[in-house]
């Protein structure tokens, strides 16, 4: 081990630290897993990043097995950059921001730019880099494109691949190319470049071609998705434009090393408007949330008792401002967005008058402060949990990703309780309720016998459950260790087949990120869950 540590320190500006503390710093990250990596390198520049990459994959192909997996800033709650080979630190170093081009409503950042200096460069300027996660605060842009991370602006703006147009990525062979959209005589050209660049373009492109049958059949049929590779996004719907970097968005760092990204900003809206709507009886959900979409609300979202039961204890000041939730069993938060505070005003009134129509009782919320009280206790949800468990107990996060369609969330989440009264968890609710996407966070105690089983279990029971409904098993955190297994059940063989095609096409030494999105197994899964209470 300490020959290979002196071998990429003598090849790379940036550091190489295979010490202990670095070891245990990388070994965990937001999810339910801990796995020991080989080595931390954190690359200075880009030629850093090649020169690893060429270093590994000489050393694989001589026989000695080496892998390489990019991680940012560790919020990842599915095990999405925990490895046993060499971890890649993106966010030291290649951190960089671009100015934020106001015309063209762009900007350039590194793959491991923190969220929270994006919006630094972007919002005194009045744009908006729209995936607005939960964790923005913390995040990283690697973390959010790995992912297709997206958030509470999403029910208007989209993922992070309908946010990112253009990426800079270094394949296997070591060397940065850059992908993004192709009109279909460009896509000609680039499928007659005599190098691996054109073997790519024309392999993907006689895959899709080959396979459209079921990849149509078979690709999610949700708003979102982040399981599997999504194949079905690489042509837009008239087939005029292909674009290769939607491939790598949602990849998990499987595929290679995205060192750059272009982003697509959007404008902030001065005025904004919520109205909440209590959730008494889990019938009225399906109804409640299709109602505030016809009036194009800028957020979506909900919380429970639980959650608003934690925010009172941990959040005082928040949960006050936030009364309206007292009590109530769910709530809705809609949120409505305009530069003109009439047109704001009229899109709330709307909403609420349709939603009252109905026998919804709804509330609407001018006052700023407390718009941002309601939308924080969604947002802090996971991390109040996380901060402030339950004596004996970790905040577990293995079944908080999942979707299915909306008018189904009612009848999903009755068998969905009925699956966890069979458990002895609390939980707490939040979600991305337009998508009919819900954050379903279990305290367990881990170290009580059979824990780790018992996670399993549960995770395929729920699993199970959202495909019967027709949803899909992952739709920000992606598949990781924890959803990897399950994809066949969600996808069948021959799309995994397809996957496998996909992964060994643009990885055909195994280089990157093993053990995600193909070839992840139940066992490896059940036996790198952490158990103990920490």
């Amino acid at each position: 081990m300490d020959g290979q540590k002196y071998e990429i320190k003598n090849l790379i500006e940036g550091d190489v630290d295979f010490s202990k503390e670095a070891i245990k710093l990388a070994s965990r990250d937001a999810s339910i897993f801990e796995v020991k990596p080989a080595g931390t390198i954190a690359p200075k520049n880009t030629d850093d990043i090649k020169a690893v990459i060429k270093y590994v994959s000489r050393k694989t192909s001589a026989g000695k097995k080496m892998t390489i997996t990019p991680r940012a800033g560790g919020t990842c709650m599915s095990g999405g950059s925990l490895t046993q080979g060499l971890v890649l630190n993106m966010t030291k170093y290649l951190n960089k921001i671009g100015d934020a081009d106001e015309k063209n409503l762009k900007l350039t950042v590194q793959g491991g730019a923190w969220h929270k200096d994006i919006e630094k460069a972007t919002h005194p300027k009045g744009l908006l880099f729209a995936p607005y996660t939960s964790s923005h605060e913390i995040c990283s842009i690697g973390g959010m494109i790995g992912n297709n991370a997206s958030g509470e602006k999403s029910v208007r703006y989209g993922a992070t691949d309908d946010n990112v147009k253009k990426l800079k990525v270094v394949l296997y062979d070591g060397n940065e190319y850059e992908f993004g959209p192709l009109s279909r005589l460009e896509l000609k050209a680039k499928m007659h470049l005599p190098n691996l660049e054109g073997d790519l373009y024309s392999t993907v492109v006689g895959l899709l071609e080959k396979n459209t049958k079921l990849i149509e059949e078979r690709r999610a049929k949700t708003v979102k998705n982040a399981a599997g590779y999504e194949l079905s996004e690489l042509w837009n719907k008239d087939k005029t434009i292909f674009n290769m970097a939607r491939l790598f968005i949602g990849a998990q760092g499987t595929l290679g090393v995205v060192t750059e990204a272009e982003l697509d900003l959007v404008p902030m809206l001065a005025h904004s408007r919520m109205i909440v709507t209590p959730i008494e009886d889990l019938d009225q959900l399906p109804e409640v949330v299709q109602t505030v979409l016809k009036f194009q609300p800028a957020a979506c979202e909900t919380f429970d008792h639980f959650t608003f039961d934690w925010a009172k204890k941990y959040h005082p000041a928040a949960a006050k401002k936030a009364f309206a939730a007292e009590g109530q069993h769910m709530v809705v938060l809609s949120v409505f967005e305009d530069n003109n505070k009439q047109e704001a005003d009229k899109m709330a009134n709307a909403a609420k008058k349709a939603l009252e129509n109905l026998g919804h009782k709804t509330e609407r919320i001018d006052d700023e402060p407390t718009i941002e009280s309601f939308l924080n206790i969604r947002r802090w949800s996971f991390k109040m949990l996380l901060e402030h468990p339950a004596p004996d107990t970790r905040a577990m996060a293995f079944l908080e990703d999942t979707i299915v369609p909306i008018e189904k969330y009612g009848d999903f989440l009755r068998k969905l309780e009925t699956i966890l009264t069979d458990y002895d968890m609390t939980y707490t609710y939040a979600g991305h309720i337009a998508a009919g996407s819900i954050r379903l966070i279990p305290l367990v105690n881990m170290e009580a016998d059979g824990a780790a089983e018992r996670i399993m279990e549960l995770e395929t029971k729920v699993n199970d459950l959202v495909l019967e409904f027709g949803g899909s098993i992952s739709v920000d955190h992606n598949d990781g260790i924890i959803r990897t297994p399950f994809l066949e059940k969600q996808f069948g063989s021959e799309m995994i087949k397809l996957f496998e095609e996909i992964k060994d096409l643009f990885d055909p030494l195994g280089i990157f990120n093993p053990g995600k999105k193909v070839r992840g197994t139940y066992e490896y899964a059940l036996e790198h869950i952490i158990r103990d209470n920490g």
